[in-house]
């Protein structure tokens, strides 16, 4: 593996990677294929438990119903527990399925406090749900409008719903010019804060601000929802589930949502990895994998399918395109400047590693300049590029597969 770095004055030291041709290709199909039957078998192992071993277990929520549950993976290792894993576990157990059933209702419900009910009451002073204001918070400070492309999102939506390429080819914005246009013009509206703006007043109370002409043409095209994390949902739910976990003394575990959010609470020197991913044309390769050893928040975009829960995500048509949920609100397209992105900070949540490289990610061309930069607020990336894969930590530990 030929590594170099890059010392270009007013730049961190970049490390290249150079990918060897000798690495296994995955094709799309298998990688779905594999990933779901490896969830599946881990699922199975813990239901059969009856009492809790010592050791690495996958922490399920207790939720009648609906959940995040399928979408999110909470691991933790009991080994310091001995004969107290069985009790550690179901008290453990108690507050993740709390957390967890409250922030599916903050963002799936109709009720009160709930982000369908924000949508609903433009306008009106409401209060909403701890967890949904923080995160709203959150995205409003940084400046982010992709929180305001609901309208846009759900065209997508019926792209990955749709039971038939050709069906999905009249709903998607990528392939179909009036969806091109129509999506254009609600991120007009999506991009600028004179048409739809959030006022955060405190203690919990927050008002969606719609002008006279976006309230027309939500009644023009039955627009009910403005306000929508979308595809970048998970990211604020996982900081959520991490942050009420370590707060109440769990660290020794981490968190993963299938779509590339992972927060991992363990400060015991444990060794982790994160396997490193190259598209190129409709094969996926895994060249590498990153090597850590501290609590670390990651983030990995990408612009292609990975397991059969990306079909919420992804449309992987058989003549080899590929429409994702990433939609820019500069025209409503969804774009990837590179294949795939993995972030990752030792002090910064997703959400804020989310909120900082979307732009970056979601654009037409690539700003390797303006990545670089990050370094200075905490936040490393690693991308592949022509072959290559470039790292922005001098001091990450990147290993070659065999």
């Amino acid at each position: 593996m030929a590594k170099h770095s890059d010392r270009r004055p007013g730049y961190p030291k970049i490390w290249k990677i150079e990918i060897s041709d000798r690495h296994r290709t995955l094709r799309l199909v298998l990688a779905v294929v594999f990933l779901a039957i490896g969830i599946a078998a881990i699922v199975y192992g813990v239901q059969s438990l009856v009492a809790t071993e010592p050791g690495w277990q996958l922490v399920e929520p207790e939720i009648d119903g609906p959940s995040y549950a399928g979408d999110i993976q909470f691991h933790y290792d009991f080994s310091d527990l001995g004969g107290g894993a069985t009790a550690a576990y179901r008290s453990l157990r108690a507050l993740y399925s709390e957390t967890m059933a409250q922030v599916f209702l903050a963002l799936e419900d109709q009720g009160e406090g709930t982000l369908a009910y924000l949508n609903a009451h433009p306008g009106e002073t409401v209060t909403l749900d701890p967890f949904l204001y923080d995160a709203l918070t959150q995205a409003v400070e940084a400046g982010d409008r992709h929180i305001f492309l609901g309208p846009v999102y759900e065209e997508y939506d019926r792209v990955f719903l749709a039971e038939s390429d050709a069906e999905a080819a009249r709903y998607d914005p990528t392939l179909d010019e009036t969806q091109r246009a129509y999506a254009a013009q609600a991120a007009a509206y999506a991009a600028d804060p004179a048409q739809i703006s959030l006022e955060l007043l405190g203690d919990h109370q927050a008002r969606l601000i719609l002008s006279e002409a976006c309230q027309s043409f939500s009644e023009e095209n039955g627009i009910v929802d403005w306000v929508d994390f979308g595809w970048m949902r998970y990211a604020f739910v996982v900081d959520y589930l991490a942050d009420t976990l370590r707060e109440a003394g769990w660290t020794h575990g981490y968190l993963a949502s299938y779509d590339g959010f992972t927060r991992n609470l363990d400060d015991r020197g444990m060794a982790y990895s994160l396997n490193l991913f190259d598209r190129q044309g409709s094969s996926v390769e895994i060249p590498a994998v990153l090597e850590y050893d501290t609590p670390m928040s990651l983030v990995f975009l990408r612009d292609y399918p990975l397991s059969d829960q990306d079909s919420w995500h992804y449309r992987a048509y058989e003549t080899g395109g590929i429409t994702s949920a990433m939609a820019d609100p500069a025209d409503g397209q969804c774009k990837s400047a590179v294949p795939n992105l993995v972030s990752y900070s030792e002090t910064l949540g997703c959400a804020e590693i989310l909120l900082t490289v979307a732009p970056l990610y979601v654009a037409d061309s690539w700003d390797q300049a303006a990545l670089e930069a990050l370094t200075a607020r905490g936040i490393d990336s690693i991308w592949p590029e022509n072959g290559v894969l470039t790292c922005t930590d001098p001091n990450a530990v990147i290993r070659e597969r065999e």
